[in-house]
Parts: C-alpha cells; structure tokens; sequence
C-alpha cells in the first residue's frame, strides 16, 4: 500500500493562505480594538488590564503579567497610569508585603463594565454578520485554529 503524495503546490499555497487570512484577521482584530477602545479613552493594554480583573477579581501584577503575556515591566508601567487616574489601586497582600495586588476602584469598575458592553456590543454585530445556522461552525473552526497558533507558538520558545 502506497501513501498519497501531498501536491507541495497545493500545500505551500495552503500556507500561504493561511498565512493571508491570518494576518489580515489580526489587522482587522487590531483597528477594531484601537476604535471600540480608544473612543473610552484607553490603549488596548489598559483595556485588558480592566477586563482581567473585572473577571477574576484582583491580581497581582505577576497574574496578570502572564495573562496577557507582557514582561512585569510593562505591566507596572501600564499600571502605573491606570493607578494614577484612579482606576486602580495597588495593594500589598497581608500575608506577603512583597508581592502588590491590583483592584479595581469605583471609577476603574464603571470604566471596565462600559468597555466590556462595547466590545460585546462589537462582538453581537460581528455574530449577527454570519449567516444563520453557522456560528457554532465558525467558533469551532477558530478554536481548531487557536489550538494550532498556541501549538506551534510553543514549539518556537
């Protein structure tokens, strides 16, 4: 029994394709975040910071450093204006001073709940975009995807 030659055409174009596609998706992805999120007066890192600890409650920055995946000192840096205009508050944990844990303040939880509606409220027209039927096909599609980007993103480091 013989396997089937792969046509090294068809698959470099494959790549290629894919390639296309997913660039233009992050493009896409990124002009979407710079216009839902800076008409609130964020950056997308500030965005994100909000959103992490509006779902998971306070983190410390080493959390949330590795959420999304940003050196600490980048973090911090963020963070620093993020504290500064009262949208959060650093706290030093009580059973270990050295490690700092950020809050959102009142302001920062207004801020964050308004950010994430708009982004639903992008993500609901996006949806509404796919034709009937198919959405749990595209999320299934896009997670094989996801799955296959982290993979390969792993064997890189």
């Amino acid at each position: 029994m013989t396997t089937p030659s792969i046509d090294i055409d068809k698959y470099n174009r494959c790549v290629e394709d894919i390639g296309l596609l997913l660039q233009r998706t992050v493009r896409i992805c990124q002009l979407f975040e710079r216009e839902q999120i800076k008409v609130h007066g964020f950056t997308s890192s500030q965005c994100y910071i909000l959103l992490e600890i509006l779902k998971n409650g306070p983190l410390t920055i080493n959390e949330i450093s590795t959420k999304m995946n940003l050196e600490i000192s980048t973090i911090t840096r963020i963070m620093d204006n993020l504290v500064r205009d009262q949208f959060l508050v650093r706290n030093r944990l009580l059973h270990d001073k050295r490690v700092v844990e950020a809050a959102l303040t009142d302001k920062g939880l207004l801020a964050a709940n308004k950010l994430r509606a708009s982004i639903s409220d992008y993500y609901k027209n996006v949806i509404s975009h796919l034709p009937p039927g198919h959405v749990r096909e595209v999320m299934s599609a896009v997670e094989l995807l996801l799955t296959a980007v982290e993979q390969a993103n792993r064997q890189g480091e």
